[in-house]
């Protein structure tokens, strides 16, 4: 790590991971730049409200032509040091990477300051809400780890071995909390096959019937891990699976060849079974809509007259019959799947 101040991005992806236990709470020193029509009058209330939030070496001067709010990285790896380039404004607003703050923000003023010196300059001024609370870098990361193919037969295993498997193959730890634990112990056996497909599309769609999600993000040392629990209004639940970038006909052509169909109350299951070994696509069922609807596939019939259909359309037909849809997705590693959820959203 370079001792001297260096641009943020020559150092990116240090900063991503937490500092060592001797490592030193990050040192900010603020430098602020005046613009010209800046109100003299204010720069004593900034320099008092910011010298109180504990800044080092507070700098207030005239901004130059060259001047842009920025985060210059120095120090080391033990002593980090941020050194915040910032722009005081004519209408007397105080401009930073990621933030821009009046004199009457003390709060978000601090907290702005606390979130850059425990997250690092990247997490600070990053545009918008980061997914899952993660740096690019970081998603790629878990992307990858989650594109894993189960590699065992998952069909009639109890649903904790199976998730204990899957996490055994990950490279970050998973972390169940005990009431998501039971749940998982209190569950029904496994009725699908997913062998081949990814972890992390595998993982979220075991959890989902149980009433758990999946969850990426990171533990306390700003080290990467999953986390299993109840849904909730601050939890971003890992999906079953992504919308493809691509229409159904370039993920999977096959979906539109055309066969001769004569269905008379014949099982969905069965038939969409059949129709997914075919065109070699797994079908995953929201259960737990289904549950909450009263809806079983291998319990319910569907009828097709004798005709010539593409797979996509035969799919259509039976799906409405049974008051189902079906949406194609792709697992992490761009594998098409069918996922079968009902036609009135369940929340």
């Amino acid at each position: 790590m370079p001792s001297r101040l260096t641009p943020l991005a020559v150092v990116l992806g240090f900063f991503c991971t937490a500092a060592s236990p001797l490592s030193a709470a990050p040192r900010v020193e603020l430098e602020l730049a005046t613009e010209g029509n800046f109100p003299a009058t204010a720069q004593q209330q900034w320099y008092s409200l910011l010298t109180e939030l504990k800044v080092d070496n507070l700098r207030i001067r005239k901004a130059t032509a060259d001047d842009k709010a920025e985060i210059v990285v120095g120090g080391t790896q033990q002593s980090p040091v941020y050194r915040v380039i910032g722009l005081l404004t004519g209408n007397n607003q105080l401009v930073v990477p990621g933030g821009r703050f009046s004199s009457r923000d003390r709060g978000e003023i601090s907290a702005w300051l606390t979130k850059l010196r425990q997250d690092g300059p990247e997490r600070v001024q990053s545009k918008g809400k980061l997914p899952f609370g993660l740096l690019p870098n970081e998603l790629a990361d878990v992307n990858a780890d989650l594109s894993r193919r189960v590699m065992f037969s998952t069909k009639d295993m109890p649903l904790a071995d199976a998730v204990a498997q899957i996490a055994g193959q990950l490279n970050h730890p998973l972390e169940i909390d005990r009431s998501a634990s039971l749940a998982l112990r209190e569950a029904e056996k496994i009725r699908d096959e997913l062998e081949g497909i990814s972890s992390g599309t595998a993982l979220a769609y075991l959890l989902r019937p149980a009433g758990l999600v999946l969850e990426p993000g990171l533990d306390q040392k700003k080290k990467l891990r999953y986390s299993v629990g109840r849904p909730s209004a601050g939890r971003t639940a890992w999906p079953v699976g992504w919308t493809a970038d691509k229409p159904a006909r370039e993920i999977l052509p096959a979906l539109f060849e055309q066969l001769n169909v004569d269905l008379d109350d014949a099982l969905l299951s069965e038939t969409l079974e059949a129709i997914g070994a075919r065109l070699e696509a797994p079908v995953l069922y929201d259960h737990y809509a289904l549950a909450r609807r009263g809806i079983d596939p291998e319990k319910a019939t569907v009828k097709l007259a004798p005709k010539r259909l593409a797979y996509a359309v035969i799919l259509n037909k039976v799906l409405h019959q049974a008051e189902l849809k079906g949406e194609w997705r792709v697992d992490e590693n761009d594998k098409p799947l069918l996922w079968v959820t009902t036609l009135k959203p369940v929340k």
